[in-house]
C-alpha cells in the first residue's frame, strides 16, 4: 500500500513539474519570433530614416523651384463636375512646349477629353483625343489591357516636340509633358500632373508649368472625368 501511495505520489509530482514547465514556455518569444521582433525594429529604423530623407528632399524641392518669371502666363482647365485648375507657364523655361500646349488650348483641342489614367499619390494625365469617344463610364471601368488593346494613352494632336531640358523638379502641383520614352521628342498633347513630389522623375520629362488654384480639384480627379473647358488668360 505504501508503494502505491509512494508511485502515486511520484506521478503527481510529476504531473505538476510538467504543468508548471508547459505553462511557463510562452512566456519567452521562440527564436523566430525574436529575429522577427528585431527586424520589425530594423524596419522601424529603416522606415523612419526614409521619412526623414522624404521630408528632407520635400523642403529642398520646394526651395529649388524657382521658375523663371519672365513671360509667365497663366491657363485653365475646367474638368466637368469637380471644378477649374488654374495653371501658370513658364515659357522661359520650355519655350516650345509652353508654346505647343497653349497653340493646342486656343484651338479647342482639349475640350471633351478625357482623363485617362490617375495614380493615386502619383499622378494624373489627360491629352488623348481618343478618349472623346469613349463614355466616362466605359473609360472608368476598363482594365489597362483593355485600354492598350483600344489605343486608349497612345493618341496625341499629331505633331511631336522636341524634349527640353531644364532643373525645375517634379514637385507636388507641376505639370509636365507625356513621353512615350523618357528624354524622348516624343511629346504632343498629353500631359500629367504631379499628386505628391516625384523627384524619379527629375530630367527624364520637362516640367513647364504649376497648378496656382485647384489642386484640390486635381486631387479629385477620376478616370473618364472630361475636360469641358480650357483657357489662355
Amino acid at each position: 500500500m505504501r508503494s502505491v501511495l509512494a508511485i502515486l505520489g511520484i506521478a503527481v509530482v510529476a504531473l505538476v513539474i510538467s504543468i508548471v514547465f508547459q505553462g511557463s514556455k510562452d512566456l519567452s518569444p521562440a527564436p523566430q519570433d525574436e529575429a522577427a521582433l528585431k527586424l520589425d525594429e530594423a524596419q522601424k529604423a529603416a522606415w523612419k530614416k526614409s521619412e526623414a530623407e522624404q521630408k528632407k528632399a520635400q523642403q529642398n524641392a520646394k526651395r529649388d523651384f524657382q521658375p523663371p518669371r519672365e513671360g509667365v502666363t497663366h491657363v485653365t482647365l475646367e474638368v466637368g463636375g469637380k471644378g477649374r485648375i488654374t495653371l501658370e507657364l513658364y515659357p522661359k523655361a520650355a519655350p516650345e512646349t509652353v508654346q505647343h500646349f497653349m497653340n493646342l488650348i486656343r484651338e479647342g483641342f482639349y475640350k471633351n477629353i478625357k482623363f485617362h489614367r490617375v495614380e493615386p499619390v502619383f499622378v494624373v494625365q489627360a491629352g488623348d483625343p481618343d478618349t472623346r469617344d469613349v463614355s466616362s463610364s466605359e473609360l472608368a471601368g476598363m482594365d489597362e489591357d483593355r485600354k492598350s488593346a483600344m489605343g486608349i494613352g497612345s493618341g496625341g494632336s499629331g505633331k511631336n516636340i522636341p524634349f527640353e531640358v531644364n532643373k525645375l523638379p517634379h514637385i507636388k502641383g507641376s505639370i509636365a509633358m507625356a513621353l512615350s520614352a523618357p528624354r524622348s521628342a516624343t511629346g504632343d498633347s498629353q500631359f500629367f500632373i504631379n499628386l505628391r513630389d516625384n523627384m524619379g522623375l527629375n530630367g527624364d520629362y520637362c516640367v513647364f508649368g504649376r497648378v496656382t488654384k485647384g489642386m484640390d480639384v486635381v486631387e479629385k480627379i477620376a478616370v473618364g472625368d472630361a475636360i469641358v473647358g480650357a483657357s489662355v488668360e
